[in-house]
């Protein structure tokens, strides 16, 4: 439901405890910063809890998507870093892992020293304060420390093995499981840290809480 002005206007509905409460529904994207392109989720809170979530993207199957350069894998995980800390509040830590991946790209992986990657990779891991910002975060059956130390750990084995596996990113279609029960203001350290599949799942998804 709507107001006049397209603002949104809260309806009722049950809570998990059976009590009913207001519920306001809220879109996320396209167009947000660090955020995947086209990406458009909209929730149904009540008080700061997604209940309900769905995911889409908007053109998908119309337009094409570029894919990353063969031996590229760490600039792709510098990059979903990049997006991750921008997040977080940690916008120096974000603007060096976006510097070492365009220098990663533009030379060629093989043309750069392993050791500022390293040693931004340590610098991240060993911050108490993004520790504590993340901590008991949940996204379905892991949470964001968690995904944040799979990355961590991809980056350094690819290092050693550029040709290594990359992290397997869920599609569009799963990333509703994986907002719902979250409280509003974590959505978007979720997304950044889940790194979703834009390029697949044209048709929306919906989850909602048991």
């Amino acid at each position: 439901m709507e107001m006049p002005g397209g603002l949104p206007m809260a309806d009722l509905g049950e809570d998990r405890d059976g009590l009913t409460l207001d519920r306001l529904h809220l879109p996320l994207g396209p167009a947000l910063p660090d955020w995947p392109a086209g990406l458009v989720v909209r929730v149904a809170l009540q008080g700061d809890v997604i209940q309900e979530a769905t995911a889409e993207v908007l053109d998908a199957g119309h337009a094409r998507p570029v894919p990353w350069p063969s031996g590229s894998g760490v600039a792709r995980e510098l990059d979903g870093l990049g997006r991750f800390l921008a997040i977080a509040g940690w916008t120096d830590a974000a603007a060096r892992a976006r510097g070492l991946r365009d220098a990663r790209l533009a030379d060629g992986a093989s043309e750069q020293p392993d050791g500022p990657v390293v040693d931004l990779v340590r610098r991240v891991r060993r911050s108490r304060t993004l520790r504590w910002l993340i901590r008991g975060i949940p996204t379905g059956g892991s949470d964001v420390a968690a995904l944040l130390e799979t990355r961590l750990g991809a980056i350094e084995a690819m290092l050693t093995a550029p040709h290594a596996s990359p992290i397997s990113r869920p599609g569009v279609g799963e990333l509703p499981e994986l907002l719902v029960g979250a409280e509003f203001a974590a959505a978007r350290l979720i997304v950044a840290a889940v790194d979703p599949e834009t390029d697949r799942s044209p048709v929306a998804q919906e989850a909602r809480h048991g």
